[in-house]
C-alpha cells in the first residue's frame, strides 16, 4: 500500500461490539428475516465505516469514448498474451489483439481506433509498467464482427470459450477463470461472492442492484452444465437493495439459488471466510476450494462470465467506483484500458496535488503513475484519499497487546509471525503457518505501534517462496 497504509485505517473502525443501531421493525431486518439460511461464525474482523454512502445512490453511467489514447494492458502477473496486430492496423470494439496460450486469456481491444505501438503503460492496479496495446480511439466506438455462438454444452467447451473472451477474477486477483472452471472437480457448490466488505466500494452492489436476472441466469447455467447442486449468493448485510434485486430475481426465474446476508465485517469476502461462513466447509492453508467441492466466483466474474456464454462477448469493460474527494461520484462502466485522468476529470476530482487510492483502503494502493490506466483487476479510485486516509504513524515496538490476535480472521498470531519475520525465521513462520494469512490487513489496522504487520509477511511469504 501506498505512505497511506493500513495502519491509519484504524480511525475508520467502530466497535464490534456496539450498540446495533437498526431497530428490528427497519427495512433490513424485517427483509433478512425472510428465509435466511443459517450462517457460520468466524473469528476476528473488524467493523469499519463504510463510506458507502457516497458512491451507491445512483445508476451504472456508460464512459463515452472520444478521441482518446488508451493504452490497453496484454500482461497480468507472469501472464502475457502475444499481440497479433502491428502499428497503423485498423481494430474495432471486441476484436482479438492478443492471443493467450492455453493457460492465458486472450485479450481484445475495447474500442474502435488506430493501433499507436505495442509498448509499456502502466495499469492503475500494477507497481510496475506492463506490455500493452496503445490505441488511438476514433471515437466511433464501432463494433467488429460478432460471430453468433450458442451456448458452451461441455464444460471443456466452458473452460475455452472463458478464456478466449478473456474473463478474469475482478474481485481483485485477476485469476484466469477459465483455468479455475478447468480445476474444478465435480463440484457440488457455487458461492457467488457479492461481500464487497472492502470500504468505499460500491460497484458490486451496483451491478447485484440492476443486473440481478443476468447473474442468477448464469449461475442457474453453471450450475446445470457442472452438475452443481446448491447455489449461493453471500452479500453483506450493508446492501439491502442487492439483496432485496437478487431475491427477487431468483423468485421470477423460479431457481434454488441461495441469497445469504453475511455480517457487515470485514473481511467477511475473503475466500476462506466466505466459505466459512457459507458452507461451514473449512479451506486449508494452500488448498484449492475445489479440493472441498467448492466453485467460488466474484459476482462481477459471473456477470461478464455471463456475457461471454450468452452474447460472446468478451470482456472489454467493467463496473469501476468512483469515489472520495470529487463532485460527481459513482458508479461507471469503463473500457480497459481507459485513462485514469479521463476519469479523474468525469467524476470532478482536483487534477493536482491529491493522492488518488486504486482499490479500498484495507487492501489497495495508490496509483503508481498519473499516466495509469485501468485494467481487468481496477475495482475502485479514492479520489482525495488523503482526506480519508490520514499520514502514516512512526512505527515503535510492539507492545504484546494482543489485540492483532484477536482480529485475525484466520486465528494466527500475528505478533509471533512478526517477530519470527523480523529475525529471518523461516523455520518458525512456516510453523505459525504464515502461509493462511490472507494479507486482509486487519493486524496493521489495529496495531497501536503501528507496526507494517502485513507488508513484513507478504515480504516473508516472497522469500518463503524463493
Amino acid at each position: 500500500m501506498s505512505s497511506h497504509s493500513l495502519q491509519s485505517v484504524e480511525r475508520m473502525q467502530l466497535p464490534l461490539r456496539a450498540k446495533r443501531q437498526s431497530q428490528s421493525k427497519s427495512f433490513w431486518r424485517r427483509l433478512l428475516a425472510i428465509a435466511t439460511p443459517a450462517q457460520h461464525s468466524w473469528h476476528g474482523g473488524l467493523k469499519l465505516r463504510g463510506y458507502k454512502q457516497l458512491s451507491n445512490s445512483k445508476p451504472i453511467a456508460p464512459v463515452a469514448i472520444g478521441q482518446i489514447q488508451m493504452a490497453i494492458p496484454l500482461e497480468r502477473g507472469r501472464r502475457c498474451a502475444q499481440p497479433c496486430v502491428q502499428p497503423g492496423q485498423y481494430v474495432r470494439k471486441g476484436e482479438v489483439i492478443g492471443i493467450g496460450d492455453g493457460n492465458t486469456p486472450w485479450v481484445h481491444a475495447s474500442t474502435s481506433g488506430i493501433v499507436e505501438q505495442i509498448g509499456l503503460a502502466f495499469a492503475a492496479d500494477s507497481p510496475e509498467p506492463v506490455m500493452a496495446v496503445i490505441l488511438h480511439a476514433d471515437g466511433l466506438d464501432e463494433w467488429g464482427a460478432r460471430p453468433v455462438l450458442a451456448p458452451p454444452k461441455t464444460p471443456e467447451a466452458l473452460v475455452e470459450r472463458a478464456l478466449q473472451m478473456g474473463i478474469v477474477g475482478l474481485g481483485g486477483a485477476g485469476f484466469p477463470t477459465g483455468l479455475k472452471l478447468a480445476g474444478a472437480q465435480q463440484p457440488d457448490l457455487l458461492l457467488i461472492n457479492g461481500a464487497e466488505c472492502e470500504p468505499f466500494l460500491t460497484c458490486d452492489d451496483r451491478l447485484m442492484r440492476e443486473r440481478a436476472e443476468a447473474l442468477i441466469e448464469t449461475a442457474d447455467y453453471l450450475a446445470t452444465l457442472l452438475g452443481i447442486t446448491q447455489t449461493r449468493f453471500g452479500i453483506e448485510t450493508n446492501k439491502p437493495e442487492a439483496i432485496a434485486a437478487m431475491r427477487d430475481a431468483s423468485r421470477q426465474a423460479r431457481t434454488q439459488v441461495e441469497i445469504c446476508p453475511l455480517p457487515a465485517r470485514y473481511p467477511a469476502g475473503g475466500q476462506p471466510l466466505l466459505i466459512k461462513g457459507l458452507s461451514g466447509r473449512n479451506l486449508a492453508p494452500g488448498s484449492l476450494p475445489a479440493e472441498i467441492g467448492v466453485l467460488a466466483l466474484n459476482v462481477a466474474t459471473l456477470y461478464a462470465l455471463g456475457r461471454a456464454i450468452f452474447h460472446a462477448e468478451p470482456l472489454i469493460s467493467r463496473v469501476l467506483t468512483l469515489t472520495g474527494a470529487c463532485e460527481r461520484p459513482g458508479n461507471v462502466e469503463v473500457p480497459i484500458g481507459y485513462p485514469v485522468s479521463a476519469l479523474r476529470a468525469l467524476a470532478g476530482a482536483d487534477p493536482e496535488g491529491q493522492l488518488t487510492q486504486v482499490g479500498g483502503p484495507m487492501m489497495g494502493h495508490s496509483l503508481p503513475a498519473p499516466t495509469a490506466v485501468i485494467s481487468k483487476t481496477s475495482s475502485c479510485l479514492i479520489f482525495g484519499a488523503e482526506r480519508y486516509l490520514p499520514a502514516t504513524e512512526p512505527e515503535g515496538s510492539c507492545i504484546r497487546c494482543t489485540r492483532c490476535i484477536d482480529v485475525c480472521p484466520m486465528e494466527l498470531r500475528p505478533l509471533d509471525l512478526y517477530a519470527a519475520a523480523e529475525r529471518n525465521d523461516h523455520a518458525t513462520l512456516q510453523t505459525l503457518r504464515l502461509d493462511a494469512c490472507i494479507e486482509c490487513g486487519s493486524c496493521s489496522s489495529t496495531c497501536p505501534s503501528h507496526l507494517p504487520l502485513r507488508e513484513r509477511f507478504r515480504q516473508s511469504k516472497a522469500e518463503l517462496r524463493r
